[in-house]
């Protein structure tokens, strides 16, 4: 929702198809992670994935490259603002933020049950108020400026479009932290690849549809590097603008921003566990109160939403990368479990697939990097060295005990130590 406007502005008539292409290339990326959660479902998804091909330390700087990234909860806050800014014209829109963003915090600290349940009114909403502006939106669009043609689709060049589809893989890529909480979820050996993939794609037609609209109404001058609120006040009424903008814009974006918070507790508590991080990382007031503060700073830093998005995928790229590349050689390191995977395909066909992860996340980090600043470029870099530092001096200490098996067996653990 919050990054449609800006890939129009990139894309022109080919936001839909820039959608479609996200979700292929987040399908291809998640590769990995759909195959362990089917061989080895446990919670801290990425973190004990990564522990478990490439080693304990590698493990913790796939998890300060997922802490890093965690800034897109400031990008939700701030989308949320920019919507109810279109209800509320005078409202302050860092204060908004801060606001929603307090919300988040406080619906985490109540409870993942009483998340949870707000979480599913608010993806009913969005849902209902998605398939609203396709039904309202479609016969409105002017057809003839959809063809499929390389002026249409890419008129801002072929690296403006790829750009873009780095871009949306973020808003396309929310099924990855189903893998968080796989050891929670029964039968998940089967249950979480298969709604890791099947949510991805559902999402993508979703958003599709929504291009078409987005992009298809009004002429692209007006609408590029805007939000939906112009598009919306055409195709609808006044009380069901109003609807929409709650229903869908704010609720979308809420949804996002508390699940985000939730979703982030799991691999913390692992690494914490494991001596990477104090034990009071266990705490999960600490942990969401710590988020809450973090996300503060970009508000009122001011960065704007395609920048922070950027940010935070050059960084979860290039680790994926390198996680995918390990796990080239998971049916030769996890023969047993590689038999008894739910998803079934050669060996041959997931190396292939593997490498093709590699590449686009390759990629996406690259199309990333284009839209930061230089100062925000050297930023993303310091903390990315950082990151790669930080286990080796926390190693040395003799702080770092490998306990957290519920991804590695005995033996595992012992030889990690």
């Amino acid at each position: 929702m919050v990054l449609t406007g800006i890939v129009v502005g990139l894309t022109g008539h080919g936001t839909p198809l820039a959608f479609i292409c996200a979700a292929l290339l987040v399908i291809c990326t998640m590769t990995s992670a759909v195959v362990l959660s089917s061989a080895v479902p446990s919670n801290g998804g990425g973190y004990s994935y990564v522990k478990r091909l490439i080693g304990p330390r590698a493990g913790f700087m796939y998890l300060g490259m997922f802490v890093l990234s965690q800034v897109l909860i400031a990008t939700f806050a701030l989308g949320f603002a920019q919507y109810f800014a279109a209800l509320v014209p005078n409202a302050n829109e860092k204060l908004v933020a801060m606001i929603i963003l307090t919300l988040a915090t406080a619906v985490n600290l109540i409870g993942i049950t009483t998340a949870a349940s707000v979480q599913n009114i608010m993806v009913f909403c969005l849902l209902a108020a998605l398939a609203l502006f396709a039904i309202f939106g479609l016969p409105q669009v002017d057809w003839s400026n959809m063809a499929l043609t390389a002026e249409n689709i890419m008129p801002n060049g072929v690296m403006n479009f790829l750009q873009g589809v780095a871009l949306l893989s973020f808003a396309t890529g929310g099924a990855k932290f189903l893998a968080e909480t796989a050891g929670e979820v029964k039968n998940a050996g089967k249950t979480v690849p298969r709604a890791m993939i099947l949510s991805t794609i559902i999402v993508a037609v979703f958003y599709a549809l929504l291009g078409v609209v987005a992009s298809g109404v009004l002429p692209l001058d007006q609408v590029a590097f805007q939000n939906l609120t112009l598009v919306a006040q055409t195709i609808f009424s006044p009380t069901m603008f109003n609807i929409f903008i709650l229903g869908a814009a704010c609720c979308a974006i809420m949804s996002s921003l508390a699940s985000g918070m939730t979703m982030l507790r799991y691999p913390l508590l692992a690494v914490a566990e494991d001596g990477w991080l104090p034990k009071i990382f266990k705490n999960r007031l600490f942990v969401f109160v710590l988020l809450y503060i973090i996300n503060l700073i970009p508000i009122f830093l001011g960065f704007s939403l395609s920048e922070l998005i950027s940010m935070l995928l050059v960084p979860s790229a290039i680790i994926t990368a390198v996680k995918n590349y390990r796990g080239m050689k998971l049916p030769e390191m996890y023969p047993e479990e590689w038999e008894n995977c739910s998803i079934k395909c050669s060996v041959g066909l997931f190396k292939a697939l593997m490498a093709i992860s590699i590449v686009t996340s390759l990629m996406t980090s690259a199309f990333s990097m284009r839209n930061l600043t230089m100062t925000q470029a050297v930023g993303t870099v310091i903390m990315t060295i950082l990151v790669f530092v930080y286990p080796k001096v926390r190693m040395s200490s003799g702080k770092v005990k490998i306990v957290s098996t519920t991804d590695m067996d005995k033996e595992e653990a012992a030889a990690a130590k």
